[in-house]
């Protein structure tokens, strides 16, 4: 008979598996069609090997193309995944590689997931697939509302350590003061949330460097894990957390600092000030953690809604917002354009930008890069959510495109992303892009629109819908001129200054092409 062994404190950690939480949208976007499945061992081989098929996973062993099908992939998904063991309540095999996927996203109440048991969405979860809310809004209701001791961690640590955290860096704000890194992950150890005791732990012990915080945990926790994973891996996962939450901004000084987000002050006060608890029973059963971490949604979608509204700004002010950035940092063009190339190998030309996640940090250069060739000839929006000093932190909203530029003359939207996956890439950054061209009513009067569509690599198919759009838009009376863009042929049309006759050649050529096959 197994028996569950008794909780003892830890370091607060969430799944490892997926370090960046914007994956999780596109989880959710995938799994929802799966809503009230019972998680049996056939259900779970659909959908592990659906995950694979949409390549939201991946293996070296698993060749996904063109002919791939749920059906012809699932033996190979079985061996892939033979040696997990069971997890979390799964059975091994694939059935705990499901659970790898769905830990967090169970813990942060977003999802249900129990073995032979229906599968089941939150609210809030519905709201973000439908794009009611984004991203940092459902992840900064999703910490407030979050239990550290709960159905999925055999833990003593009974807290919310996201409210710990803050109200510590709160309090170090008002003696300007910010917390280290190493300090944070001292935090991660915390058994209770007595904030003054941490406080005065940090004053009386110095740590300058990973090592002696490390040593300092072994002693005072008795700790067994590996550095690597005490001191970077936990960390990591929680800090991205947060600032996809919008709590915190990451400053390098002469070592790297974490600090309240001041463009969020308001709104992360507010959210503290409400008296949300769970009950023992709520925190040993899964079904009770659900149901009461989906309650409230109604008041917490109020307070978002509030705040979305003080959050607003003119054009003047975001464009004001790039130009201090470019002279705060020293950005010149070859720092921008060698920022870009830097994405791809994982490190940063400056510091500061370093813990901005990859997609953004896209959308964050090409705003630059904008600024710096064109100046002042336009005003400048890029739409991603921005800390105090301008450092971006999460993605648009749904309603709104990724960088739009506006002059009395034109309006050009700009839409970026990182996605490679053809399926990926049709399904997510198409028909979505096209909306946020025609819904800003702002300028539904500009006669001149333009669109550039930028990725790592094009896709037939997304050119295709694109040039679709195109033909589609002269025939609905309106004029577009449009093209999709590898990522350093946009930058090099960009770096020559020749964006708009660039799109206007490219737009002409689909129009001829498409009357000459017409006409044949």
């Amino acid at each position: 008979m197994w028996v569950k062994r008794k909780p003892t404190y830890k370091q607060m950690a969430f799944e490892t598996a997926v370090r960046n939480p914007e994956r999780y949208l596109n989880f959710l976007l995938e799994l929802k069609k799966f809503e009230w499945l019972i998680l049996n061992d056939e259900n779970l081989l659909n959908i592990v090997s659906h995950l694979y098929l949409s390549q939201l996973v991946s293996s070296d062993e698993i060749e996904i193309n063109e002919n791939s099908t749920v059906d012809n992939i699932k033996s190979k998904v079985e061996d892939v995944n033979s040696t997990r063991r069971a997890d979390g309540g799964f059975p091994k095999w694939y059935c705990s590689r499901f659970w790898t996927y769905m830990r967090t996203l169970s813990e942060l109440w977003l999802v249900y997931a129990r073995y032979w048991e229906e599968f089941k969405l939150s609210e809030i979860s519905k709201k973000l697939i439908n794009w009611e809310i984004d991203e940092q809004e459902a992840y900064s209701i999703q910490a407030v509302k979050y239990n550290r001791k709960s159905p999925y961690r055999n833990v003593s640590n009974d807290f919310n350590f996201f409210t710990f955290i803050l109200k510590i860096l709160l309090k170090l704000k008002t003696k300007w003061s910010s917390l280290s890194y190493e300090q944070f992950i001292l935090a991660m150890f915390s058994k209770d949330w007595n904030i003054d005791d941490f406080l005065v732990t940090i004053e009386n012990n110095k740590f300058n460097d990973y090592e002696s915080v490390y040593n300092f945990v072994k002693n005072n926790y008795w700790v067994n894990n590996k550095e690597q994973t005490v001191i970077h891996d936990y960390p990591d996962v929680v800090r991205r957390v947060f600032i996809i939450s919008g709590f915190i901004t990451i400053r390098y000084a002469w070592k790297k600092l974490i600090q309240i987000n001041e463009s969020k002050l308001d709104y992360i006060n507010e959210l503290l000030n409400i008296d949300f608890s769970l009950n023992d029973e709520e925190k040993e059963n899964a079904k009770k953690y659900f149901d009461k971490l989906n309650s409230n949604n109604d008041f917490f979608i109020e307070i978002i809604k509030k705040y979305r509204e003080k959050d607003k700004l003119n054009w003047q002010i975001y464009t004001n917002k790039i130009f201090d950035i470019i002279k705060n940092y020293n950005i010149d063009e070859k720092i921008i354009v060698e920022s870009i190339e830097k994405i791809w190998t994982k490190t940063s030309v400056i510091e500061e930008f370093k813990e901005i996640p990859d997609p953004l940090k896209l959308e964050f250069f090409i705003s630059i890069l904008i600024a710096l060739k064109y100046w002042k000839e336009f005003y400048i929006r890029p739409n991603y959510k921005a800390d105090h000093i301008w450092k971006p932190y999460s993605h648009a909203p749904w309603n709104a495109g990724d960088i739009e530029i506006y002059s009395s003359k034109i309006y050009w939207l700009i839409e970026v992303t990182l996605i490679r996956n053809k399926t990926q890439q049709l399904n997510f950054e198409t028909t979505s892009v096209i909306r946020h061209l025609h819904s800003n009513e702002e300028f539904k009067n500009h006669l001149l629109k333009y669109l550039s569509f930028i990725a790592p690599i094009i896709h037939d198919d997304t050119k295709e819908y694109y040039e679709y759009s195109t033909i589609k838009s002269q025939k609905d009376w309106y004029k577009v001129n449009l093209k999709p863009y590898s990522v350093w042929d946009f930058i090099e049309i960009t770096l020559k200054k020749e964006n708009f006759i660039d799109m206007e050649s490219y737009t002409e050529n689909v129009k001829n092409e498409f009357k000459n096959n017409f006409s044949l």
